[in-house]
């Protein structure tokens, strides 16, 4: 009998090709809902040039947006959380090309939706030594 393989273990032995192409077509699946929803226009979503560290993701005046998918220092492809939120970000200056307070308030709104629609689903914020309890200090 041949042994099964459950879809985490493939995605540990996949080309990163194959990677980067299942996360960037399940973010331009994300894009397009999201943009439909805010009544957002962006021409494209794809993945940053390899090599570009400078930034996370970036928009022109175009519509154009760029992602980057892996991680500078490891290679290994971001969390979903931080491709999400990136995602979110850059869909947000298709309607604030900056950053000011209108900016921040409509990205916290798009984020919220794809939180909404289960997309965004960050961990759990480590706490700082002054917000353990006082037990876990002490040991």
């Amino acid at each position: 009998m041949a042994a099964r393989v459950d879809a985490r273990q493939r995605a540990l032995f996949a080309p990163p090709g194959d990677e980067d192409a299942a996360a960037l077509e399940k973010l331009r699946t994300m894009a397009e809902k999201l943009a439909a929803h805010f009544r957002l226009r962006y021409t494209a979503i794809d993945a940053e040039a390899d090599g570009v560290v400078q930034h996370y993701g970036i928009c022109y005046a175009d519509g154009r947006i760029r992602i980057r998918l892996r991680h500078a220092a490891t290679g290994r492809l971001l969390k979903e959380s931080s491709l999400v939120d990136t995602l979110c970000h850059e869909l947000a200056h298709l309607r604030h090309f900056d950053h000011s307070l209108r900016f921040r308030r409509f990205y916290e709104k798009v984020l919220a939706e794809s939180r909404r629609l289960g997309w965004y689903q960050p961990g759990p914020a480590k706490a700082s030594p002054r917000e353990a309890p006082l037990w876990e200090i002490a040991q």
